[in-house]
C-alpha cells in the first residue's frame, strides 16, 4: 500500500481555526467552525478544536470545565537572513459541548509579541506559522487524529504539516480544508519552511491519479497562494454553498471539482427566542437603540428594515443606503460591526448622516434579546452583498420569519430561494425598488411561518453534520488512494 495506511473509520478529529464561537469571533467562521466541533461531538466524534488563543484566557465562569495540560513547544526558525529565531509555545484546555478546546499561546515575550495579539487578524501570517508548530508539536505530544479539519489559508499550512507528520509516519491522515472565504495571500517558499514544512516529495492528487511531488514544487506552482496551496494537498476541499463553489472553481479551475464538497451552515435561531416580543412596536425597539448612541436618525413612519454586519466594503451596506433614495416609504437601521476599514467606515457614516430621519447606523454590543427582536420587528432584512459565501445573517432573520432582500451572489440564492427578493449585485436601485414594493405591500411575502419551516428543513445542525460526515467519507477514500499511491 505505498508505505501509508489510511483509517478504515473517521473517529478522532483535529478541527483547526483562528476564531471559535463563543471563545473569539469576527464573524460568521468562529460561529460555522462552532457547528462542526459541537454537532460532531453530538454524533460521539472525539473532536479537538486547535487554535491561538489571540492573548485570550479560558474563563472557567463562562459554562466550561478547563483541564490542566501539559505541554510545551519550544524550538528555533531559520529567516532569511540566515539568523535562528527562538519560539517557546504553550496552551490551555477546556470542554466546551463536549469538545476539547486548545487555545496556544506564546510563553516569552518575542513569540508571545505577534501570537498573543487581541485582534485576531492583526500579524495573521505569524499567528498562522506558529499555530502550525504548534499543530504538530501538540500531535507528536498527544497523537495524531484520524481527520485534519483546516479552516481557511490561515490554517492551510498547519493542516499540511500535520498532514505530513502523519505521511512521515506511515499514515495517510485524511486533510479537509474549507474555504469560508477566499483570499489571496501569497509567500516565498521559506514561509513554509518558517512554519515548520520540510521540503520533500510526497503524493499530490492530479485528477488522473497521485504524483510524487516535492512540496516547494506545489507551493511555486501556484505563486506561492498559501489557499491554493492548501487546495492541492487537501484530500478534499469543502465550502459553505454550491453558488461558492462554482465561484472558486472559476478562480482555480475544474480540476478542483471532482474532490471539493458543500456543507451547509445551520442557525439555533427559532421563532420561540422573540415570542416574548411578537406584539411589541418596532419604533420602540429603535429607541432602545438610539439610546445607546447611534450615527443618523429614524424617524417613526414608513417600514423599518434591518441591515446588519461587519463595516466592510463586502457587506455593501453603502448600497442599502443608497437604496433609501428609491424606497421613500422606507426607513433602514444598520446594525453594524467595526472591522478596520476606517476610510469605508467614515464613508458609510456620511452617507447614513445625509439621510437624517430615514438612516441610523449603531456600532453598539445590543443585548441579544434585543438583537433578535429588531430582526423579528424589522419588515425585511436587507443583505446587499458584494460577494457572500453564504450568509448566516440571512439564514438567521429567516429562522425568525423575517423575509430576507438580498443581492444575487454567492450563497445568498441558495438560501433565500423563493422566500424572499433577490437583485443583482451593486444594484442600489433595484434594491430601493424591492424595498418599495414590500414597504407598501406591493410585493406580497410568504407568511412567516412558511419561511421558518423552510429554515427548519434545510439548516438546522443535523443536517449540517450530515453533509460534514458524507464529506468526511469522501475524504477518507481519498486518503485511502494517496495510500495505495
Amino acid at each position: 500500500m505505498g508505505g501509508l495506511r489510511a483509517p478504515e473509520r473517521v473517529r478522532r478529529v483535529y478541527i483547526l481555526t483562528m476564531e471559535l464561537a463563543p471563545f473569539v469571533r469576527v464573524g460568521g467562521l468562529g460561529e460555522a467552525v462552532k457547528q462542526y466541533a459541537v454537532g460532531l461531538a453530538q454524533r460521539g466524534y472525539d473532536v479537538t478544536v486547535l487554535m491561538p488563543s489571540h492573548g485570550r484566557h479560558l474563563d472557567p465562569h463562562r459554562g466550561f470545565d478547563l483541564y490542566p495540560l501539559d505541554f510545551r513547544a519550544c524550538g528555533e526558525r531559520v529567516g532569511v537572513d540566515g539568523r535562528r529565531y527562538p519560539y517557546c509555545l504553550g496552551a490551555e484546555m477546556a470542554c466546551y459541548r463536549g469538545v476539547k478546546v486548545v487555545m496556544f499561546k506564546g510563553l516569552d515575550y518575542s513569540t508571545g509579541f505577534v501570537f498573543d495579539r487581541w485582534e485576531v487578524y492583526e500579524y495573521a501570517e505569524e499567528k498562522a506559522s506558529l499555530l502550525a508548530r504548534a499543530a504538530v508539536a501538540f500531535a507528536e505530544r498527544f497523537g495524531l487524529p484520524d481527520l485534519v479539519h483546516a479552516n481557511d489559508w490561515t490554517t492551510a499550512l498547519a493542516g499540511v504539516a500535520l498532514k505530513d507528520v502523519a505521511e512521515r509516519r506511515g499514515l495517510a491522515v485524511p486533510l479537509v480544508f474549507t474555504v469560508h472565504l477566499s483570499w489571496n495571500y501569497s509567500f516565498p517558499w521559506h514561509y513554509a519552511e518558517w512554519s515548520g514544512l520540510s521540503d520533500r516529495p510526497h503524493p499530490v492528487w492530479r485528477v488522473c491519479c497521485h504524483k510524487r511531488e516535492y512540496y516547494s514544487a506545489v507551493w511555486d506552482e501556484g505563486r506561492g497562494s498559501v489557499e491554493r496551496f492548501g487546495l492541492l494537498e487537501a484530500d478534499l476541499v469543502t465550502t459553505v454553498s454550491y453558488g461558492y463553489l462554482e465561484e472558486l472553481l472559476r478562480k482555480y479551475g475544474e480540476w478542483l471539482r471532482e474532490k471539493a464538497c458543500v456543507v451547509y451552515n445551520s442557525t439555533d435561531w427559532s421563532a420561540d427566542d422573540v415570542k416574548e416580543v411578537a406584539g411589541v412596536d418596532a419604533w420602540r425597539l429603535v429607541e432602545e437603540v438610539m439610546r445607546l448612541g447611534a450615527v443618523g436618525r429614524i424617524e417613526r413612519g414608513g417600514a423599518l428594515f434591518l441591515s446588519v454586519g461587519r463595516l466592510v466594503y463586502q457587506k455593501g451596506l453603502d448600497l442599502a443606503v443608497r437604496a433609501l433614495d428609491y424606497a421613500p416609504s422606507a426607513r433602514l437601521l444598520i446594525l453594524g460591526t467595526p472591522s478596520g476599514e476606517r476610510g469605508y467606515e467614515e464613508y458609510l457614516k456620511g452617507l447614513v448622516a445625509e439621510r437624517w430621519g430615514r438612516a441610523a447606523l449603531s456600532l453598539a454590543r445590543l443585548p441579544q434579546k434585543l438583537y433578535k427582536a429588531l430582526h423579528y420587528a424589522a419588515r425585511a432584512l436587507v443583505m446587499p452583498s458584494r460577494w457572500e459565501p453564504f450568509g448566516i445573517s440571512a439564514l438567521e432573520a429567516m429562522a425568525l420569519g423575517t423575509p430576507v432582500i438580498a443581492a444575487k451572489t454567492g450563497g445568498l440564492p441558495e438560501i433565500v430561494d423563493r422566500y424572499g427578493i433577490l437583485v443583482e449585485p451593486e444594484d442600489a436601485r433595484r434594491l430601493g425598488e424591492a424595498m418599495e414594493a414590500v414597504a407598501t405591500g406591493r410585493y406580497k411575502l410568504p407568511a412567516r411561518e412558511e419561511i421558518a419551516k423552510y429554515v427548519d428543513g434545510k439548516f438546522r445542525l443535523g443536517h449540517t453534520v450530515r453533509m460534514l460526515e458524507h464529506c468526511y467519507e469522501k475524504a477518507r477514500v481519498f486518503a485511502f488512494y494517496r495510500a495505495v499511491s
